[in-house]
């Protein structure tokens, strides 16, 4: 990987980092050792986040490379840009419907 590709990532990983911390008013941070220690590229409680910006979107290998990284208490997620195109997020929908309990459009079948 060149150098403008990292920076382009390494940016893309502070973006989506502010946004976190905004939209959540907690402390998210970059794990700045994941190339050496293996991890995500962010760390957010009960998540493994990975960060990708590129051209073309690499869906599954993504995500398994977040689940490989994921610890045990963690679910997989990786927020995605393409180049001139919104910021996406890709998880398991068995790890997504637990969100959506509890929201206010959400129907049971209970």
């Amino acid at each position: 990987m060149g150098k403008s590709q990292r920076t382009k990532g390494a940016t893309y990983e502070r973006d989506i980092v502010n946004v976190l911390k905004d939209a959540l008013g907690i402390d998210v941070e970059r794990n700045l050792n994941q190339t050496r220690d293996g991890g995500g590229d962010i760390d957010l409680p009960g998540y493994l986040v990975e960060c990708k910006r590129r051209a073309g979107i690499a869906v599954y290998d993504w995500l398994d490379q977040a689940t490989r990284a994921a610890q045990p208490d963690q679910k997989p997620l990786v927020i995605a840009r393409a180049d001139r195109r919104e910021n996406i997020i890709i998880m398991r929908l068995d790890d997504f419907l637990p969100l959506l309990k509890g929201t206010p459009n959400a129907k049971t079948t209970d």
